[in-house]
């Protein structure tokens, strides 16, 4: 039994793996830090201008893909390939969204306005659930919360924005069709993806159950979180007026690594 099975991801014994697994694929866990200075560089030299709400908007979302590819660099270093995918999906549809609105002022005003259907589909469900769950809640309440969501909704034309209509405005529909799509299976526990944890003989025969870390797979996770941070991290430059052609030496060494993996 490797020293790392005996406490999994939390125990001290995977440190070395870890170690190993980032000696293996060096240049590219050393692109990855080297992308998150570049992120952290800017952040303290932008200035926002508080009548954007443009600029506004995207330095919120900008640090949540930061924090999403950190989580994603993590996974992979450990080995933790579906928590990888799953992080990795998170950063892909903020960097949809943060594209769209660097772009597009549909998109723009729709990511902030969407949160009026988010609650008026709540305020739905609460009305429409029978029994006694919403027992301590004045349904007249919320039935006068909805109404004045509906009046809002409607004139303010509010248009519901899905994840591929956030993908499509940011010029990435392809990312969504290929990279995003491949990552529902780790989130949705698919059974597809359930059948890395067996060890299946030439006779398909289950021998036993794996759970262990894993290094190849987590590197395409990573590299592909580096080339979410590019894109996410130019158009963050770009509203800000900020020269973005480090990010194209950072793009050219990123393509070839996901080509090499």
């Amino acid at each position: 039994m490797a020293a790392y099975q005996s406490h999994g991801f939390i125990g001290q014994e995977i440190v070395a793996w870890t170690k190993a697994n980032k000696q293996a694929h060096r240049e590219l866990f050393e692109e990855a830090k080297k992308l998150n200075a570049d992120c952290y560089r800017v952040l303290g030299e932008v200035r926002i201008d508080n009548g954007s709400l443009r600029q506004t908007v995207i330095s919120c979302l900008f640090p949540r893909c930061m924090e999403l590819f950190q989580a994603t660099y993590i996974l992979a270093a450990h080995g933790m390939v579906p928590s990888a995918n799953i992080t990795l999906r998170s950063l892909m549809e903020t960097m949809f969204v943060l594209c769209a609105t660097a772009k597009d002022d549909d998109a723009l005003h729709a990511y902030v306005l969407n949160d009026e259907l988010e609650r008026r589909r709540i305020a739905n469900k609460m009305l429409s659930v029978k029994g006694d769950a919403f027992a301590d809640v004045p349904l007249t309440a919320i039935r006068e919360i909805k109404g004045e969501l509906e009046k809002d909704i409607e004139a303010l034309k509010i248009e519901k924005y899905s994840t591929e209509r956030f993908a499509q405005k940011a010029g990435l529909h392809d990312w969504y069709l290929t990279a995003y799509a491949v990552t529902s299976r780790a989130v949705h526990a698919t059974i597809r993806d359930m059948e890395q944890y067996l060890v299946i003989d030439e006779k398909n025969d289950i021998k036993a159950i794996r759970f262990v870390p894993t290094g190849k797979e987590g590197t395409v996770a990573l590299s592909v979180a580096c080339a979410s941070i590019v894109h996410s991290l130019q158009q963050f430059l770009l509203v800000f007026s900020v020269d973005t052609a480090f990010c194209d030496e950072h793009a050219k060494i990123v393509e070839r690594l996901i080509e090499e993996v």
